[in-house]
């Protein structure tokens, strides 16, 4: 369908609207000369007067020291400083009702020409390693506990006291909290079968079936199912012994503890306790055992046995226990920097390190700002966690290594449709979802009013990013290889909510995002009716899987696929076209989905009133035009096709094809190029991380 046959109303408030939008710079103060300082070491006291020659001990000592520094002299400007060193955490550093102006805020940070960081920790160094055969403890080790090692992997095995390191939480049961341990900073793998990757059960034998569909798989309600053949026996004997598994979608995983493992003839077979957690098993699932010593066998491994309290370990290759940095996380609470109610805080240098939950939690407040910020090493569902208040957000800092997401920003109010102006700038999340495989991203945008500008977002076995809400922009960012497991998802993905309108992805640079099982992998997913969004600018290279191309909408309509590249990808765009399921979920009661969107429209937000029929006036025909999207001014090279099941509908003009197997991106992006098939300069070069510390500035 050609664009004459979209009003030209609609396409003039779309273009606009988006294109007014533009990145705001994080509120960054200006460096200045603090009137107070306060000291901080490793070798401290909190019970000292936080001078020089006199430095308090811990982060929480000097949370203490600054509110009552600032209680006794609210008009004068204040810096925290800590030297360089590693500090233990007992207990979280709290801010609570902490005021400071924006432009002269309290400093946190580490001492200004410091060699090298200061370190908070949730982890202790473990030692005390000898070789399992030859120690003390293998000579009256109990039977039960010797019968359950493979006898070839003992000459391999190190052994080292667990009293020391002992916490009440260990292994992940479904949300659950994991002890982690490091070697020189790598994350060594919990005893499990197979070794990588997963092992394939057969059927699903329980003894009510699931319908099925061509999207459906085949599966029963009942958690009986039939292992992987070469599943080893001796898992009965395993205390704690787990389950991670995706059961039925392959978005949805969980770790689960297990009833039995029988065998009935030549196979074996799985039951799952009730109630059945997922109440869905499918055929063929995706699994695998952790937390078995039996299975203790590979390099990197390690099992914690809490009975006789010993930790046994298997060295890479290279490793020598004795001269390796090996560390287990004993920080079981789930924030070591705890923010609430308080304005103009800057948090800048610091790094932290391994931990139960994430590192920091910022609560209704304004301004409150973390720079050159390094955390790393946590087990948690979060990392940096923002809800409520203003202006805050993070600027050159880097996250890594994390069991679950790195940010998650909420703010603004949708109703009013007041910005939070809350901030991820020049940022960088890479290799997390590690424990919880999917609904982790890096970021996750709610609310009102939020950017994500030059950051750097990568590695991860499902989504980047995850955007709820309105006028939030994501820009100059770079997602590469994402979404390398699970199914039906995008590097990018926005679910089921028609009115998250406003919203900007524009020049972004997508590499390597090919998964998906089933459904597929886009780079941008807008799953179930997902609208409005203009997608602008982009670079996307080898991205899109199965069904789906590197944009993939479902449901949705409005949205605007404009002056993008397409290099090596499955298709440009595929569509999910719901018709009049789409139609059906406003205007007949009837529909699944009439009462969700009744509370989506007037409820949750009120799309009647005047702010918001002034601001998305589209939103008067929403149950009009299903499926319909503006696709213009695109090229895509080496596609397998340019679209996927569009219909006789969409929007399209000048989406340029071009079939040539040895063009470089270079040349597909030159201004030259770009003009002569009529797009707009693509700034490539300004995408992912270019900005400067902000401790040099």
């Amino acid at each position: 369908m050609r664009l004459e046959r979209l009003p030209l109303l609609i396409l003039a408030l779309v273009s606009c609207a988006c294109a007014a939008l533009a990145a705001a710079p994080p509120a960054l103060p200006e460096p200045f000369d603090p009137d107070l300082v306060l000291w901080v070491a490793p070798d401290g006291d909190d019970a000292a007067a936080g001078t020089g020659s006199a430095p308090l001990a811990s982060p929480a000592g000097a949370a203490r020291a600054a509110a009552a520094a600032r209680a006794s002299a609210p008009e004068k400007s204040l810096a925290v400083y800590f030297k360089e060193g590693v500090y233990q955490i007992a207990e979280p550093a709290r801010f609570e009702g902490i005021r400071a102006a924006a432009e002269k805020p309290i400093l946190f940070r580490s001492a200004p020409g410091a060699a090298g960081r200061c370190v908070f920790t949730g982890s202790k160094e473990v030692t005390g390693w000898e070789k399992l055969e030859t120690s003390g403890f293998w000579k009256n080790a109990p039977g039960d506990l010797k019968s359950r090692l493979r006898p070839e992997a003992v000459p391999q095995i190190w052994t080292a006291p667990y009293a020391p390191y002992e916490t009440a939480l260990y292994a992940p049961e479904t949300d659950g909290a994991r002890q982690e341990m490091f070697v020189n900073g790598a994350p060594q793998t919990l005893a499990r079968w197979p070794n990588e990757g997963f092992a394939t059960s057969g059927k699903a034998r329980g003894a009510t079936p699931l319908p099925e569909s061509d999207w459906k798989p085949k599966g029963t309600v009942e958690g009986v199912f039939e292992a992987d053949p070469a599943q080893p026996d001796g898992w009965n004997n395993e205390p704690g012994a787990l389950l991670f598994a995706y059961w039925y979608w392959d978005w949805s995983e969980s770790y689960e503890r297990f009833d039995s493992v029988t065998r009935e003839g030549d196979v074996q077979i799985i039951r799952m306790p009730q109630p059945y957690s997922q109440g869905a098993y499918k055929d063929n699932l995706r699994y695998y055992g952790l937390n078995l010593l039996c299975e203790l066998d590979a390099p990197g491994e390690f099992y914690v046995d809490r009975a006789s309290k010993r930790i046994f370990w298997i060295p890479a290759d290279g490793i020598d226990p004795a001269a390796a940095s090996v560390r287990l996380t004993v920080y079981e609470k789930p924030w070591m920097i705890e923010v609430d109610d308080c304005a103009g805080i800057v948090f800048a240098g610091l790094s932290f390190e391994e931990g139960f939950g994430g590192a920091v939690s910022v609560k209704n407040s304004s301004d409150v700002v973390f720079a050159d910020v390094e955390a790393r090493r946590f087990s948690g569902r979060v990392a940096v966690n923002i809800a409520g208040g203003r202006r805050c957000g993070a600027y050159r800092t880097l996250l890594e290594t994390l069991g679950g997401g790195g940010f998650a920003l909420r703010g603004g109010d949708r109703k009013t449709l007041t910005d939070a102006e809350h901030f991820l700038s020049q940022c960088t999340v890479r290799d997390f979802s590690r424990i919880f495989r999917t609904y982790a991203p890096a970021a996750l945008l709610e609310g009102c009013g939020i950017s994500v500008t030059h950051c750097d977002f990568s590695k991860a076995s499902s989504s980047a990013m995850r955007i709820e809400g309105n006028e939030h922009l994501v820009e100059y960012c770079r997602f590469t290889e994402l979404v390398r497991e699970s199914d039906d998802q995008g590097g990018i993905d926005v679910w089921f909510n028609p009115t998250y309108r406003g919203n900007v992805i524009r020049y972004n640079y997508w590499e390597d995002i090919v998964g998906g099982t089933l459904c597929g992998a886009a780079a941008v997913r807008f799953d179930d009716m997902i609208s409005g969004y203009l997608v602008y600018g982009n670079v996307f290279v080898r991205c899109g899987g199965v069904n789906f191309g590197a944009i993939q909408i479902h449901g949705g309509k409005e949205n605007r696929i404009e002056n993008n590249v397409f290099l090596d990808c499955r298709a440009a765009v595929s569509f999910t076209r719901w018709g009049d399921r789409y139609t059906e979920a406003f205007t007949d009661p009837e529909s699944k989905y009439y009462g969700a969107m009744q509370k989506q429209c007037h409820q949750d937000v009120d799309i009647d009133s005047p702010l918001w029929k002034e601001r998305y006036p589209t939103l008067a025909r929403i149950a009009e035009d299903a499926d319909v999207n503006t696709i213009v001014d695109n090229v895509a090279a080496n596609c397998a096709d340019l679209f996927v099941n569009p219909g006789d509908i969409q929007q399209t003009e000048n989406n340029t094809v071009l079939n040539y197997p040895d063009v470089s991106l270079a040349e597909l992006l030159s201004p030259e190029t770009l003009a002569r098939h009529g797009l707009q300069p693509i700034p490539v070069e300004k995408m992912g991380v270019t900005g400067k510390a902000y401790l040099d500035r």
